[in-house]
């Protein structure tokens, strides 16, 4: 508006050197020549200005961005320490680890930890980057460490030192590896279970993989699992297993079971307990290579009690890092339920010798065979 105001004061200085008097008339009917550019000009000056555009939200709003699982053998401890950040101002749990592994501190120590979909979250509202260090003891020699890993882009292990003649154990599903020197060792940027053991450097020599192939596998699993009204689950399990050399069997048993016994080949044996219901089964030397071995277990477990009419209820088998053919699995519950399910496994319509649902999970590799089972009473006609 300033160019226009300027012309007509110029305008109006010119009519001031005239005779004529300047009216309001006068005013009117003048003439004021400007040149296009600045009459552009003039009306881009009182056009509304263009409102920008809203800023468009980040793809994800937090994020895990890096972790270094930092382990020291002689203080044992395991440091995670991990950078996170956070893209807006909201409220946000960004997942740190699985809930399962508990850690035993936090720094910085007013970090807001909480358990949320079985992982430690960290809740914070502050925009930018952050630091957060947890962490966790680590287990006694020949005993497993288990953590579970959080997605993450970067991720790694960093061994500051070794005592003497020992080897750290890693285990990561059917991957192993023997870490004997102080190092960095990257883990999978997908996050999942990790298992750290340290081990005597000549017992783990003798156990350990010799090549690429698998020392054993699952030739068949069966269990069944029985479920009582108050609530307390009973599963019995038989496990073949086919193997040229001793091995272990490992065994990931459901949260919340409790091992009762293990027998091999029908002799008892006390099976290695570690961290969050893992064991470790010895199957010895067979007679002959791709020899099988015959491992027979049960465990049980709580829930809550059956409802009268209806309900449901989460089941799950042990998970092993072994490759498993096939795993057959019975459920019952009191007699007088329709049942029905979902889960990771696939019916069996062919068995019908018994009770209850027949479950099969084909062709895995550390996989938890689970299944939500959907029970009804039965209506009389």
């Amino acid at each position: 508006m300033k160019p226009l105001l300027i012309l007509l004061l110029g305008a109006a200085s010119v009519l001031a050197q005239t005779e004529n008097r300047v009216t309001a008339a006068t005013l009117d009917e003048s003439e004021v020549r400007i040149t296009y550019g600045e009459l552009k000009r003039l009306v881009a000056a009182t056009l509304p200005k263009e409102t920008p555009p809203e800023p468009k939200p980040p793809p994800v709003p937090a994020a895990l961005l890096s972790t270094i699982y930092r382990l020291d053998a002689k203080a044992g401890t395991i440091i995670a320490e991990m950078q996170v950040e956070s893209f807006d101002a909201a409220w946000h749990a960004i997942p740190l680890a699985g809930a399962v592994s508990g850690a035993v501190s936090v720094e910085p120590k007013d970090s807001r930890i909480v358990v949320t979909e079985d992982h430690l979250c960290l809740i914070t509202d502050k925009t930018g980057a952050q630091t957060v260090k947890l962490t966790f003891a680590l287990a006694h020699e020949g005993q497993g460490t288990t953590l579970h890993l959080a997605a993450s882009p970067i991720a790694s292990l960093e061994v500051k030192e070794l005592p003497e003649n020992k080897v750290l154990h890693l285990q990561h599903g059917s991957t192993t590896k023997n870490i004997v020197l102080a190092g960095t060792t990257a883990l999978p940027a997908s996050g999942g279970e990790i298992t750290l053991t340290l081990e005597d450097a000549r017992t783990a020599a003798q156990t350990s993989p010799a090549g690429s192939t698998d020392d054993a596998i699952v030739s068949t699993a069966s269990y069944t699992t029985q479920v009582v009204r108050d609530g307390s689950v009973l599963t019995e399990g038989s496990i073949t297993v086919r193997h040229d050399q001793p091995v272990k069997l490992v065994l990931q048993l459901p949260e919340a079971a409790k091992l009762l016994q293990c027998h091999v080949n029908a002799d008892p044996v006390r099976p290695t307990l570690g961290e969050v219901n893992r064991i470790e089964i010895p199957l010895d030397d067979p007679a002959t290579d791709g020899a099988e071995s015959e491992v027979k277990l049960s465990f049980t477990s709580t829930l809550t009690a059956l409802q009268a009419a209806e309900g449901e209820l989460d089941l799950a088998l042990p998970q092993t890092p072994l490759f498993a053919k096939q795993i057959d699995w019975n459920v019952q519950l009191p007699t007088g339920y329709d049942l029905t399910f979902t889960g990771n496994v696939d019916p069996i319509t062919d068995k019908t010798t018994a009770p209850g649902l027949y479950l099969r999970k084909s062709l895995c590799r550390d996989q938890q065979p689970q299944a939500r089972i959907t029970y009804r009473k039965r209506t009389s006609n």
